[in-house]
């Protein structure tokens, strides 16, 4: 009686855990919205990538100096203003490129005087 309930058992767990394969699982977390900032200029350049929370004003800033390019991802979060700034000499010419979420932002336009290349970028991650 003992084998019996035991091979009624092992038959039971054998045939009624098997895998339904026919239904994947569902991934629930959100996508995930990068931002992908590249830079490159003909001359050296200083950068600031800077993230601002509106409402407490915390913000955290990336920057380099004396660099020729930069290729820089990162996931802002919704809300949050991003700042581009760079600056290089007069003679400097930039090639810019921004996206959020695989969508192109800008136009980016630097403005030159007697002695700087520059330009600053502002963006507000929508909510």
């Amino acid at each position: 009686m003992k084998n019996i309930c035991l091979s009624l058992l092992v038959l039971v767990c054998f045939f009624g855990c098997k895998k339904n394969d026919s239904a994947a699982p569902v991934d629930t977390t959100p996508a995930k919205k990068d931002m992908i900032v590249k830079l490159s200029s003909t001359q050296k350049f200083s950068y600031f990538v800077t993230e601002t929370d509106t409402v407490t004003n915390d913000f955290v800033t990336k920057d380099d100096y004396d660099v020729t390019s930069l290729d820089y991802t990162f996931t802002p979060k919704s809300g949050h203003k991003v700042i581009i700034e760079a600056v290089s000499t007069a003679t400097a010419t930039f090639t810019t490129n921004v996206t959020y979420d695989g969508k192109a932002l800008g136009p980016i336009v630097p403005v030159k005087d007697a002695s700087h290349t520059s330009f600053i970028f502002n963006y507000t991650v929508p909510k």
